[in-house]
Protein backbone atom coordinates (compact mmCIF):
# COMPACT_ATOMS: atom_id res chain seq x y z
CA UNK A 1 0.00 0.00 0.00
CA UNK A 2 0.76 3.76 -0.62
CA UNK A 3 1.90 5.81 2.40
CA UNK A 4 0.05 8.14 1.66
CA UNK A 5 -2.64 8.53 -0.47
CA UNK A 6 -2.61 10.28 -4.25
CA UNK A 7 -4.58 14.01 -3.92
CA UNK A 8 -5.05 13.94 -7.21
CA UNK A 9 -7.29 10.97 -7.45
CA UNK A 10 -10.39 11.53 -9.53
CA UNK A 11 -13.98 11.02 -7.06
CA UNK A 12 -15.21 7.26 -7.82
CA UNK A 13 -18.46 7.59 -10.21
CA UNK A 14 -19.79 4.12 -10.11
CA UNK A 15 -22.30 3.41 -12.92
CA UNK A 16 -24.92 0.97 -13.53
CA UNK A 17 -23.57 -3.14 -13.84
CA UNK A 18 -24.44 -6.68 -13.76
CA UNK A 19 -22.06 -8.44 -12.02
CA UNK A 20 -22.42 -12.05 -14.04
CA UNK A 21 -20.55 -14.23 -11.13
CA UNK A 22 -22.84 -12.85 -8.32
CA UNK A 23 -26.27 -12.72 -10.82
CA UNK A 24 -26.72 -9.41 -9.71
CA UNK A 25 -28.03 -6.91 -11.64
CA UNK A 26 -27.37 -2.98 -10.78
CA UNK A 27 -28.87 0.03 -11.78
CA UNK A 28 -27.60 3.87 -10.74
CA UNK A 29 -28.74 7.08 -11.42
CA UNK A 30 -27.00 10.03 -9.09
CA UNK A 31 -27.88 8.94 -5.33
CA UNK A 32 -30.04 6.23 -6.50
CA UNK A 33 -28.93 2.53 -5.95
CA UNK A 34 -31.04 -0.46 -7.39
CA UNK A 35 -30.51 -3.61 -7.51
CA UNK A 36 -32.00 -7.34 -8.46
CA UNK A 37 -31.07 -10.43 -7.29
CA UNK A 38 -30.47 -13.04 -9.32
CA UNK A 39 -27.66 -15.75 -10.10
CA UNK A 40 -27.51 -19.19 -8.41
CA UNK A 41 -28.61 -19.76 -4.59
CA UNK A 42 -25.83 -19.14 -2.31
CA UNK A 43 -25.47 -22.77 -0.78
CA UNK A 44 -25.73 -23.27 3.00
CA UNK A 45 -25.51 -19.91 3.57
CA UNK A 46 -28.03 -18.28 0.97
CA UNK A 47 -31.61 -17.20 1.29
CA UNK A 48 -34.62 -17.48 -0.42
CA UNK A 49 -34.21 -14.62 -2.31
CA UNK A 50 -34.21 -14.81 -5.62
CA UNK A 51 -36.04 -11.82 -7.37
CA UNK A 52 -35.20 -9.63 -4.41
CA UNK A 53 -35.31 -5.56 -5.18
CA UNK A 54 -33.06 -3.28 -2.94
CA UNK A 55 -33.79 0.37 -3.11
CA UNK A 56 -31.13 3.32 -1.93
CA UNK A 57 -32.18 6.82 -2.85
CA UNK A 58 -31.02 9.92 -1.53
CA UNK A 59 -29.37 8.68 1.47
CA UNK A 60 -32.60 6.82 2.37
CA UNK A 61 -32.43 2.57 2.52
CA UNK A 62 -35.94 2.02 1.54
CA UNK A 63 -35.66 -1.46 0.50
CA UNK A 64 -33.07 -3.16 1.98
CA UNK A 65 -31.97 -6.90 2.30
CA UNK A 66 -31.61 -7.04 6.10
CA UNK A 67 -29.83 -9.97 6.20
CA UNK A 68 -29.91 -12.51 9.18
CA UNK A 69 -29.49 -11.88 12.90
CA UNK A 70 -28.72 -14.33 15.85
CA UNK A 71 -28.01 -18.23 14.28
CA UNK A 72 -29.05 -19.35 16.95
CA UNK A 73 -32.77 -17.57 17.84
CA UNK A 74 -35.54 -18.71 16.72
CA UNK A 75 -36.01 -15.73 14.66
CA UNK A 76 -33.38 -17.33 12.22
CA UNK A 77 -36.24 -18.68 10.12
CA UNK A 78 -37.93 -15.82 9.66
CA UNK A 79 -34.87 -13.64 8.16
CA UNK A 80 -34.44 -16.57 6.04
CA UNK A 81 -37.47 -16.95 4.52
CA UNK A 82 -38.78 -15.46 1.52
CA UNK A 83 -41.49 -13.60 3.44
CA UNK A 84 -38.84 -11.45 4.78
CA UNK A 85 -37.66 -10.34 1.48
CA UNK A 86 -39.00 -7.57 -0.82
CA UNK A 87 -39.09 -11.42 -3.47
CA UNK A 88 -41.94 -13.23 -4.98
CA UNK A 89 -43.14 -16.37 -3.82
CA UNK A 90 -45.41 -18.93 -4.68
CA UNK A 91 -47.95 -21.01 -2.68
CA UNK A 92 -46.97 -19.15 0.67
CA UNK A 93 -43.56 -21.19 0.33
CA UNK A 94 -39.77 -19.70 0.18
CA UNK A 95 -38.56 -19.91 -3.19
CA UNK A 96 -35.16 -21.35 -3.60
CA UNK A 97 -33.40 -22.74 -6.76
CA UNK A 98 -31.53 -20.51 -9.05
CA UNK A 99 -32.72 -17.24 -10.75
CA UNK A 100 -31.61 -16.00 -14.57
CA UNK A 101 -31.15 -12.42 -15.46
CA UNK A 102 -32.17 -12.46 -19.25
CA UNK A 103 -32.29 -8.83 -20.12
CA UNK A 104 -29.49 -5.61 -18.79
CA UNK A 105 -29.08 -2.43 -20.46
CA UNK A 106 -28.50 0.77 -19.25
CA UNK A 107 -26.83 3.55 -21.82
CA UNK A 108 -28.07 6.55 -20.44
CA UNK A 109 -30.61 7.91 -17.96
CA UNK A 110 -33.16 5.02 -18.60
CA UNK A 111 -32.24 1.04 -17.69
CA UNK A 112 -33.53 -2.01 -17.22
CA UNK A 113 -32.89 -5.53 -15.99
CA UNK A 114 -35.25 -8.52 -16.16
CA UNK A 115 -34.72 -12.13 -13.79
CA UNK A 116 -36.50 -15.11 -14.17
CA UNK A 117 -37.05 -17.64 -11.34
CA UNK A 118 -39.03 -20.67 -12.75
CA UNK A 119 -42.70 -19.33 -13.78
CA UNK A 120 -41.99 -15.96 -12.15
CA UNK A 121 -40.55 -12.89 -13.86
CA UNK A 122 -39.12 -9.61 -12.42
CA UNK A 123 -38.87 -6.86 -15.15
CA UNK A 124 -37.22 -3.38 -13.44
CA UNK A 125 -37.24 0.35 -15.52
CA UNK A 126 -35.55 2.81 -14.14
CA UNK A 127 -35.50 6.31 -15.34
CA UNK A 128 -34.60 9.14 -14.29
CA UNK A 129 -37.40 10.16 -11.77
CA UNK A 130 -38.90 6.56 -10.45
CA UNK A 131 -38.59 2.96 -11.01
CA UNK A 132 -41.49 0.84 -12.82
CA UNK A 133 -41.26 -2.69 -11.30
CA UNK A 134 -43.68 -5.90 -13.12
CA UNK A 135 -43.73 -9.07 -11.57
CA UNK A 136 -45.57 -11.77 -13.85
CA UNK A 137 -46.48 -15.07 -13.60
CA UNK A 138 -47.10 -17.25 -16.28
CA UNK A 139 -48.22 -21.12 -15.39
CA UNK A 140 -50.25 -24.04 -16.55
CA UNK A 141 -51.66 -24.19 -12.98
CA UNK A 142 -52.99 -21.94 -11.08
CA UNK A 143 -51.05 -20.64 -8.46
CA UNK A 144 -50.91 -18.05 -5.46
CA UNK A 145 -48.47 -15.58 -6.06
CA UNK A 146 -47.27 -12.63 -3.31
CA UNK A 147 -44.86 -9.71 -3.65
CA UNK A 148 -43.93 -8.44 0.09
CA UNK A 149 -42.39 -5.56 0.18
CA UNK A 150 -40.33 -3.99 3.67
CA UNK A 151 -40.41 -0.15 3.22
CA UNK A 152 -37.87 1.72 5.53
CA UNK A 153 -39.44 4.56 7.08
CA UNK A 154 -43.33 5.84 8.40
CA UNK A 155 -46.32 6.04 6.37
CA UNK A 156 -49.33 4.26 4.98
CA UNK A 157 -51.77 3.96 2.23
CA UNK A 158 -53.35 7.44 1.13
CA UNK A 159 -56.11 5.93 -0.67
CA UNK A 160 -59.40 6.21 0.25
CA UNK A 161 -60.74 2.96 1.58
CA UNK A 162 -60.72 0.40 4.72
CA UNK A 163 -58.30 -2.01 6.49
CA UNK A 164 -60.27 -5.14 7.07
CA UNK A 165 -58.64 -8.63 9.07
CA UNK A 166 -57.06 -10.94 6.90
CA UNK A 167 -55.44 -14.20 7.15
CA UNK A 168 -51.38 -14.60 6.80
CA UNK A 169 -50.42 -17.60 7.75
CA UNK A 170 -46.63 -17.75 9.19
CA UNK A 171 -45.71 -18.26 12.59
CA UNK A 172 -43.84 -14.92 12.85
CA UNK A 173 -46.74 -12.24 11.68
CA UNK A 174 -49.29 -10.94 13.40
CA UNK A 175 -52.28 -8.24 12.41
CA UNK A 176 -52.74 -9.29 8.99
CA UNK A 177 -55.22 -6.84 7.36
CA UNK A 178 -56.74 -6.23 3.87
CA UNK A 179 -57.21 -3.38 1.95
CA UNK A 180 -60.75 -2.58 0.48
CA UNK A 181 -60.62 0.54 -1.92
CA UNK A 182 -63.31 2.95 -2.49
CA UNK A 183 -62.83 2.64 -6.06
CA UNK A 184 -60.57 1.19 -8.51
CA UNK A 185 -57.11 1.88 -10.14
CA UNK A 186 -53.64 2.38 -8.24
CA UNK A 187 -53.58 2.24 -4.35
CA UNK A 188 -51.02 4.76 -3.37
CA UNK A 189 -48.94 4.84 -0.67
CA UNK A 190 -47.16 7.40 0.83
CA UNK A 191 -44.14 6.65 3.22
CA UNK A 192 -41.00 9.36 4.67
CA UNK A 193 -38.21 8.38 6.49
CA UNK A 194 -35.09 11.49 7.60
CA UNK A 195 -37.90 14.19 6.02
CA UNK A 196 -37.27 12.85 2.42
CA UNK A 197 -40.75 10.87 0.54
CA UNK A 198 -41.17 8.08 -1.28
CA UNK A 199 -44.31 6.88 -2.82
CA UNK A 200 -45.32 3.34 -4.23
CA UNK A 201 -48.30 3.45 -6.76
CA UNK A 202 -49.59 -0.72 -6.36
CA UNK A 203 -51.54 -1.74 -9.71
CA UNK A 204 -52.99 -5.74 -8.85
CA UNK A 205 -55.81 -7.68 -9.72
CA UNK A 206 -55.76 -8.61 -6.11
CA UNK A 207 -55.66 -7.62 -2.59
CA UNK A 208 -53.24 -5.44 -1.00
CA UNK A 209 -52.48 -6.96 2.91
CA UNK A 210 -50.23 -5.10 5.42
CA UNK A 211 -49.21 -7.28 8.35
CA UNK A 212 -46.15 -6.92 11.15
CA UNK A 213 -43.00 -9.40 11.53
CA UNK A 214 -39.97 -8.83 13.05
CA UNK A 215 -38.43 -5.48 12.47
CA UNK A 216 -34.31 -5.28 11.34
CA UNK A 217 -31.98 -7.57 12.88
CA UNK A 218 -30.86 -7.28 16.66
CA UNK A 219 -33.66 -4.44 16.98
CA UNK A 220 -36.31 -6.62 18.96
CA UNK A 221 -38.94 -4.90 17.50
CA UNK A 222 -42.28 -5.35 15.66
CA UNK A 223 -42.79 -4.03 11.66
CA UNK A 224 -45.14 -3.09 9.47
CA UNK A 225 -44.28 -4.64 6.05
CA UNK A 226 -47.03 -5.23 2.32
CA UNK A 227 -47.89 -7.76 0.37
CA UNK A 228 -49.73 -8.05 -2.69
CA UNK A 229 -51.34 -11.32 -3.60
CA UNK A 230 -53.14 -12.95 -6.57
CA UNK A 231 -54.03 -16.26 -7.72
CA UNK A 232 -54.15 -17.27 -11.27
CA UNK A 233 -52.19 -18.67 -14.10
CA UNK A 234 -51.52 -15.42 -15.28
CA UNK A 235 -50.75 -12.96 -12.86
CA UNK A 236 -49.06 -9.10 -12.76
CA UNK A 237 -48.26 -7.19 -10.47
CA UNK A 238 -47.29 -3.32 -11.45
CA UNK A 239 -45.42 -0.99 -8.91
CA UNK A 240 -44.14 2.56 -9.34
CA UNK A 241 -41.88 3.84 -6.81
CA UNK A 242 -40.66 7.13 -6.69
CA UNK A 243 -38.39 9.04 -4.17
CA UNK A 244 -39.33 12.40 -4.47
CA UNK A 245 -36.94 15.13 -4.54
CA UNK A 246 -38.01 18.64 -4.78
CA UNK A 247 -41.49 18.05 -6.10
CA UNK A 248 -43.63 14.67 -6.76
CA UNK A 249 -43.58 13.89 -11.06
CA UNK A 250 -45.60 10.89 -11.14
CA UNK A 251 -49.72 10.98 -10.78
CA UNK A 252 -50.79 7.88 -11.71
CA UNK A 253 -50.62 4.84 -13.43
CA UNK A 254 -52.64 2.30 -15.65
CA UNK A 255 -52.77 -0.07 -17.81
CA UNK A 256 -53.44 -0.83 -21.44
CA UNK A 257 -53.02 -4.26 -22.91
CA UNK A 258 -49.48 -4.78 -23.22
CA UNK A 259 -48.53 -1.22 -22.72
CA UNK A 260 -48.00 0.63 -19.01
CA UNK A 261 -48.77 4.02 -18.54
CA UNK A 262 -47.32 5.93 -16.51
CA UNK A 263 -48.55 9.42 -15.54
CA UNK A 264 -46.35 12.30 -15.04
CA UNK A 265 -46.23 16.13 -14.50
CA UNK A 266 -44.90 16.25 -18.06
CA UNK A 267 -47.49 13.60 -19.72
CA UNK A 268 -47.84 10.38 -19.85
CA UNK A 269 -44.90 7.53 -20.29
CA UNK A 270 -45.44 4.47 -22.38
CA UNK A 271 -44.07 1.15 -21.38
CA UNK A 272 -44.00 -1.71 -23.79
CA UNK A 273 -41.74 -4.53 -24.86
CA UNK A 274 -40.42 -4.43 -28.32
CA UNK A 275 -38.58 -6.82 -30.66
CA UNK A 276 -35.47 -5.70 -29.23
CA UNK A 277 -36.42 -5.62 -25.32
CA UNK A 278 -38.21 -2.50 -23.69
CA UNK A 279 -39.54 0.89 -25.17
CA UNK A 280 -40.31 4.15 -23.44
CA UNK A 281 -42.21 6.75 -24.91
CA UNK A 282 -42.29 10.05 -23.62
CA UNK A 283 -43.76 13.20 -24.57
CA UNK A 284 -40.41 14.60 -25.82
CA UNK A 285 -37.96 11.26 -26.25
CA UNK A 286 -37.96 8.03 -27.39
CA UNK A 287 -35.96 5.29 -25.48
CA UNK A 288 -35.00 1.90 -26.67
CA UNK A 289 -33.54 -0.78 -24.38
CA UNK A 290 -32.07 -3.83 -25.42
CA UNK A 291 -29.61 -5.74 -24.00
CA UNK A 292 -31.11 -9.55 -24.23
CA UNK A 293 -28.66 -12.52 -22.59
CA UNK A 294 -28.28 -15.90 -23.70
CA UNK A 295 -28.62 -18.51 -21.39
CA UNK A 296 -25.84 -19.98 -19.67
CA UNK A 297 -25.46 -24.13 -19.98
CA UNK A 298 -26.16 -25.98 -17.31
CA UNK A 299 -22.83 -25.74 -14.85
CA UNK A 300 -20.92 -29.17 -15.29
CA UNK A 301 -17.86 -29.83 -13.39
CA UNK A 302 -15.13 -31.76 -14.90
CA UNK A 303 -14.87 -34.35 -12.04
CA UNK A 304 -17.86 -35.12 -9.64
CA UNK A 305 -16.42 -35.06 -6.12
CA UNK A 306 -20.02 -35.71 -4.66
CA UNK A 307 -21.48 -39.13 -4.83
CA UNK A 308 -24.87 -39.11 -7.24
CA UNK A 309 -26.39 -41.79 -4.91
CA UNK A 310 -26.90 -41.05 -1.58
CA UNK A 311 -25.56 -43.48 1.72
CA UNK A 312 -28.07 -46.36 2.60
CA UNK A 313 -28.26 -49.31 5.27
CA UNK A 314 -30.53 -51.11 6.99
CA UNK A 315 -32.68 -50.83 9.94
CA UNK A 316 -34.01 -54.32 11.64
CA UNK A 317 -37.52 -54.78 13.21
CA UNK A 318 -37.00 -55.45 16.97
CA UNK A 319 -39.52 -57.21 19.13
CA UNK A 320 -39.34 -55.22 22.02
CA UNK A 321 -37.34 -51.83 22.68
CA UNK A 322 -33.70 -52.15 23.27
CA UNK A 323 -32.53 -51.07 26.60
CA UNK A 324 -31.65 -47.62 25.89
CA UNK A 325 -29.42 -47.45 29.10
CA UNK A 326 -26.24 -47.37 27.05
CA UNK A 327 -25.46 -50.88 27.33
CA UNK A 328 -26.66 -51.83 23.89
CA UNK A 329 -28.52 -54.44 24.86
CA UNK A 330 -31.75 -55.36 22.93
CA UNK A 331 -29.71 -53.98 19.61
CA UNK A 332 -29.09 -56.67 16.40
CA UNK A 333 -25.48 -55.73 15.27
CA UNK A 334 -25.68 -57.32 11.78
CA UNK A 335 -26.02 -54.25 9.70
CA UNK A 336 -23.52 -51.84 11.66
CA UNK A 337 -23.20 -48.60 10.14
CA UNK A 338 -19.85 -47.14 10.20
CA UNK A 339 -18.32 -43.65 10.36
CA UNK A 340 -14.62 -44.25 9.64
CA UNK A 341 -13.62 -42.89 6.51
CA UNK A 342 -11.41 -39.81 6.24
CA UNK A 343 -13.90 -38.48 3.22
CA UNK A 344 -16.80 -39.21 5.76
CA UNK A 345 -14.79 -36.10 8.55
CA UNK A 346 -15.33 -32.67 8.10
CA UNK A 347 -12.40 -31.00 9.57
CA UNK A 348 -11.92 -27.37 11.14
CA UNK A 349 -7.52 -27.65 10.88
CA UNK A 350 -6.64 -30.23 11.48
CA UNK A 351 -7.60 -33.35 8.69
CA UNK A 352 -8.47 -36.80 9.71
CA UNK A 353 -6.20 -38.55 12.20
CA UNK A 354 -7.83 -41.80 11.69
CA UNK A 355 -10.43 -44.00 13.11
CA UNK A 356 -7.83 -45.09 15.88
CA UNK A 357 -8.56 -41.39 17.09
CA UNK A 358 -12.11 -40.76 16.33
CA UNK A 359 -14.55 -43.18 14.64
CA UNK A 360 -17.90 -44.21 15.29
CA UNK A 361 -20.53 -47.66 14.39
CA UNK A 362 -24.25 -47.27 14.74
CA UNK A 363 -27.13 -50.06 14.86
CA UNK A 364 -30.26 -49.02 14.32
CA UNK A 365 -33.53 -50.29 14.99
CA UNK A 366 -37.27 -50.02 14.79
CA UNK A 367 -40.41 -50.59 15.46
CA UNK A 368 -44.38 -49.19 15.17
CA UNK A 369 -43.29 -46.75 17.65
CA UNK A 370 -39.77 -45.45 17.22
CA UNK A 371 -36.58 -45.30 15.21
CA UNK A 372 -33.74 -46.87 18.17
CA UNK A 373 -30.06 -45.90 17.64
CA UNK A 374 -26.82 -47.10 19.25
CA UNK A 375 -24.01 -45.20 18.48
CA UNK A 376 -20.37 -46.47 19.86
CA UNK A 377 -18.03 -43.73 19.24
CA UNK A 378 -13.71 -44.61 19.29
CA UNK A 379 -12.75 -40.95 20.85
CA UNK A 380 -9.50 -41.55 23.80
CA UNK A 381 -10.74 -38.05 25.44
CA UNK A 382 -14.35 -37.76 26.25
CA UNK A 383 -15.17 -33.39 26.38
CA UNK A 384 -18.51 -32.96 26.82
CA UNK A 385 -20.22 -29.68 27.45
CA UNK A 386 -22.63 -29.45 31.16
CA UNK A 387 -25.33 -27.79 30.83
CA UNK A 388 -24.46 -25.31 33.47
CA UNK A 389 -21.71 -24.26 32.09
CA UNK A 390 -21.01 -20.51 30.89
CA UNK A 391 -22.56 -19.55 27.58
CA UNK A 392 -19.48 -19.44 24.56
CA UNK A 393 -21.50 -16.68 23.02
CA UNK A 394 -20.90 -17.90 19.71
CA UNK A 395 -23.41 -15.96 18.19
CA UNK A 396 -23.78 -18.61 14.70
CA UNK A 397 -24.05 -21.71 16.37
CA UNK A 398 -25.51 -23.46 19.43
CA UNK A 399 -23.40 -23.75 22.40
CA UNK A 400 -23.82 -27.80 22.18
CA UNK A 401 -22.46 -28.65 19.00
CA UNK A 402 -18.84 -27.48 20.68
CA UNK A 403 -19.10 -30.99 22.52
CA UNK A 404 -18.48 -34.37 21.99
CA UNK A 405 -22.34 -35.69 21.04
CA UNK A 406 -24.33 -36.62 17.78
CA UNK A 407 -26.62 -35.28 15.34
CA UNK A 408 -30.01 -36.57 13.62
CA UNK A 409 -32.18 -35.79 10.88
CA UNK A 410 -34.62 -37.51 9.70
CA UNK A 411 -36.58 -37.40 6.60
CA UNK A 412 -39.57 -37.93 4.17
CA UNK A 413 -38.76 -39.35 1.12
CA UNK A 414 -41.56 -37.91 -0.59
CA UNK A 415 -43.09 -34.38 1.17
CA UNK A 416 -39.56 -33.85 2.36
CA UNK A 417 -40.16 -32.99 6.13
CA UNK A 418 -36.94 -33.05 8.14
CA UNK A 419 -36.91 -33.01 11.86
CA UNK A 420 -33.19 -32.80 13.42
CA UNK A 421 -31.88 -33.13 16.84
CA UNK A 422 -28.84 -32.55 18.73
CA UNK A 423 -27.79 -35.18 21.45
CA UNK A 424 -25.33 -34.48 24.23
CA UNK A 425 -24.73 -36.49 27.36
CA UNK A 426 -25.10 -35.14 30.31
CA UNK A 427 -22.56 -34.69 33.17
CA UNK A 428 -23.08 -34.44 36.58
CA UNK A 429 -20.57 -33.56 39.16
CA UNK A 430 -17.73 -33.75 36.23
CA UNK A 431 -18.52 -37.97 36.21
CA UNK A 432 -17.71 -39.60 33.13
CA UNK A 433 -19.03 -42.60 33.42
CA UNK A 434 -22.35 -42.01 32.02
CA UNK A 435 -25.89 -41.07 32.28
CA UNK A 436 -28.48 -39.46 30.46
CA UNK A 437 -28.81 -37.76 26.96
CA UNK A 438 -29.27 -33.62 26.63
CA UNK A 439 -31.49 -33.30 23.63
CA UNK A 440 -32.82 -30.25 21.29
CA UNK A 441 -34.11 -29.46 17.98
CA UNK A 442 -31.42 -29.28 15.23
CA UNK A 443 -31.36 -27.16 11.53
CA UNK A 444 -33.65 -25.50 9.83
CA UNK A 445 -36.60 -27.99 10.56
CA UNK A 446 -35.99 -28.90 14.63
CA UNK A 447 -37.53 -32.06 15.83
CA UNK A 448 -39.50 -31.76 19.05
CA UNK A 449 -36.78 -32.28 21.55
CA UNK A 450 -39.43 -34.63 23.81
CA UNK A 451 -39.53 -37.24 21.18
CA UNK A 452 -35.75 -38.82 21.81
CA UNK A 453 -34.75 -40.42 25.15
CA UNK A 454 -32.33 -42.51 26.01
CA UNK A 455 -28.87 -42.56 28.06
CA UNK A 456 -25.16 -43.55 27.67
CA UNK A 457 -22.18 -44.85 29.13
CA UNK A 458 -18.24 -44.74 29.25
CA UNK A 459 -16.65 -47.37 27.11
CA UNK A 460 -12.64 -48.69 26.86
CA UNK A 461 -12.66 -46.85 23.79
CA UNK A 462 -14.43 -43.57 24.32
CA UNK A 463 -18.56 -44.08 24.69
CA UNK A 464 -21.60 -45.54 23.53
CA UNK A 465 -25.24 -43.34 23.20
CA UNK A 466 -28.73 -45.33 22.58
CA UNK A 467 -31.77 -43.45 21.86
CA UNK A 468 -35.40 -43.58 20.86
CA UNK A 469 -36.82 -41.09 18.82
CA UNK A 470 -40.57 -41.57 18.26
CA UNK A 471 -41.45 -41.39 14.51
CA UNK A 472 -42.77 -38.24 12.90
CA UNK A 473 -46.45 -37.58 12.03
CA UNK A 474 -45.32 -37.41 8.58
CA UNK A 475 -43.59 -41.48 8.49
CA UNK A 476 -45.71 -44.19 8.70
CA UNK A 477 -43.66 -47.19 9.57
CA UNK A 478 -43.50 -50.84 7.55
CA UNK A 479 -41.70 -53.56 6.51
CA UNK A 480 -39.95 -52.56 3.00
CA UNK A 481 -41.03 -48.78 3.93
CA UNK A 482 -37.61 -45.54 3.88
CA UNK A 483 -37.06 -42.77 5.36
CA UNK A 484 -34.31 -40.44 4.82
CA UNK A 485 -31.85 -40.84 7.62
CA UNK A 486 -28.17 -38.79 8.76
CA UNK A 487 -25.93 -39.20 11.72
CA UNK A 488 -23.10 -36.49 12.38
CA UNK A 489 -20.56 -37.25 15.39
CA UNK A 490 -19.10 -34.28 16.95
CA UNK A 491 -15.79 -33.90 18.15
CA UNK A 492 -14.33 -31.70 20.46
CA UNK A 493 -11.15 -31.41 21.68
CA UNK A 494 -9.74 -30.54 25.27
CA UNK A 495 -8.56 -26.54 25.34
CA UNK A 496 -10.38 -26.07 22.35
CA UNK A 497 -13.15 -23.22 22.30
CA UNK A 498 -14.75 -24.89 18.94
CA UNK A 499 -14.88 -28.65 17.96
CA UNK A 500 -12.80 -29.78 16.21
CA UNK A 501 -14.72 -31.47 13.27
CA UNK A 502 -16.89 -34.14 12.57
CA UNK A 503 -17.46 -37.46 11.15
CA UNK A 504 -20.92 -37.69 8.89
CA UNK A 505 -22.35 -40.45 7.83
CA UNK A 506 -23.92 -39.49 4.29
CA UNK A 507 -20.20 -38.03 3.64
CA UNK A 508 -18.32 -35.23 4.91
CA UNK A 509 -15.07 -34.30 2.62
CA UNK A 510 -15.08 -30.76 4.00
CA UNK A 511 -15.26 -28.08 6.03
CA UNK A 512 -16.97 -27.86 9.39
CA UNK A 513 -17.03 -24.10 9.86
CA UNK A 514 -20.27 -21.86 9.67
CA UNK A 515 -22.40 -25.24 9.21
CA UNK A 516 -23.95 -24.66 12.91
CA UNK A 517 -25.73 -27.78 13.78
CA UNK A 518 -27.55 -27.87 9.77
CA UNK A 519 -27.31 -30.51 7.48
CA UNK A 520 -28.24 -30.11 3.58
CA UNK A 521 -31.39 -32.50 3.23
CA UNK A 522 -30.15 -33.54 -0.50
CA UNK A 523 -27.18 -34.90 1.55
CA UNK A 524 -28.83 -36.99 3.29
CA UNK A 525 -29.28 -40.87 3.04
CA UNK A 526 -31.64 -43.49 3.24
CA UNK A 527 -32.68 -46.19 5.79
CA UNK A 528 -34.53 -49.31 4.26
CA UNK A 529 -36.80 -50.89 6.87
CA UNK A 530 -36.25 -54.14 6.98
CA UNK A 531 -38.12 -57.27 8.89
Amino acid sequence: MLPELPSDAPPWVPGSVLLDSQGLAVLRAGERYVSLECGPLGGGHGHPDRLHLTLHADGVHWLPDVGTGSYVARDLLWYRSTLAHNAPRLDGASRGGNAMCETFDAPGDWGWTRGRNGDVTRTVVAGPAYLLDIVELASREDHLLELPWHFQGRGDVVTRGRWEDAELQDEFTSRAQRFAPETKGPITLELAADSRPLTALFLLEGELLRAEGPGLPGSGTRAPFYLLRARGRSVRFVTVLEPIGAAAFVRGVGVKGSVIEVETTSGVDRHSPSPLGWEVTAPARRVRLSGARDPEPPFQPLIELDLPQPAVGAALRVDRPPALDGTGDGFDTSEPLRLELEDQYRRSEEPYSGPEDFSAIAHVGWDDEALYLAVEVTKPDLCFRAAAAPPLRLDNEPDDIHSDGVQLYLRDLEGGDVSGFLVVPEVEGGRLDGGGVRVRGAGESPGAPRSVHGAWRRTEQGYRITLAVAWPEWQRAHVGGQVGFDLIINEMLPGRERRAGQLVWSGGNGWVWLRGDRQDPARIGILELVG
